[in-house]
């Protein structure tokens, strides 16, 4: 399991940080600000599509990733400046922060819903997963992980609007490196906090609905 996600962590890296700052640095002269900005975004935007396919992420978890990247891409794509479009990450961040709370004070917080697609990888009927999940103490873990989740964009809403002040499109690189760690970062600790969850599942012995792979 770990090779594989430091696999995946590679390329994701490689995707969303190198080819685009590759494309921003060598377009940039020729292109202009806002267009070498918005093609930089497109290799994520088709690695995302590829993967989706790919692995037939046809599920709440891959439908959340496909809507969140295509709201971000009709943004940019709205755009005029490469200024806007580096705002437009800290509007889809505000936009995340009100999803995740209205999940929560709904009942319904996401992490359950993606806690439940990844047992179904693992082979675990939802039908299961479903009903199992929402008893405590397993319920009260989803909404700690979902507050992480929250927290965590709102702590990149702040960090994107400081670096947009302080280094603005001259700085694209600085700015993209930067959120690209944080995001990594807050990504492996999210991770981190799922494997939590699967021990702590287990060590209760509720009929064990997860073997670690």
């Amino acid at each position: 399991m770990s090779k594989i996600l430091n696999k995946r962590t590679l390329l994701d890296l490689v995707v969303y940080l190198g080819v685009p700052l590759f494309i921003w640095n060598t377009c940039q002269s020729s292109l202009g600000d806002y267009l070498a900005m918005l093609l930089s975004t497109f290799p994520g935007i088709l690695y995302t599509l590829y993967t989706f396919f790919k692995e037939k992420q046809y599920s709440v978890t891959g439908m959340f990733i496909l809507a969140s990247m295509l709201i971000s891409c009709m943004l940019n794509l709205d755009s005029r400046t490469a200024h806007q479009v580096l705002w437009n990450y800290v509007y889809l961040n505000i936009g995340l922060v009100t999803f995740w709370c209205i999940t929560i004070l709904a009942r319904r917080p996401m992490a359950l819903y993606f806690f439940i697609d990844y047992a179904y990888l693992h082979g675990v009927p939802k039908e299961r997963t479903r009903v199992l999940y929402r008893e405590m103490p397993y319920f009260r873990y989803f909404l700690f992980l979902t507050i992480f989740l929250a927290a965590r964009d709102f702590i990149n809403i702040m960090l994107r609007i400081f670096l947009i002040r302080h280094y603005d499109v001259a700085g694209y690189n600085k700015i993209s490196v930067i959120t690209q760690v944080w995001s990594t970062l807050t990504t492996v600790m999210f991770i981190y906090g799922i494997f939590l969850i699967i021990r702590k599942i287990q060590s209760l012995k509720a009929n064990p609905v997860l073997e670690l792979q």
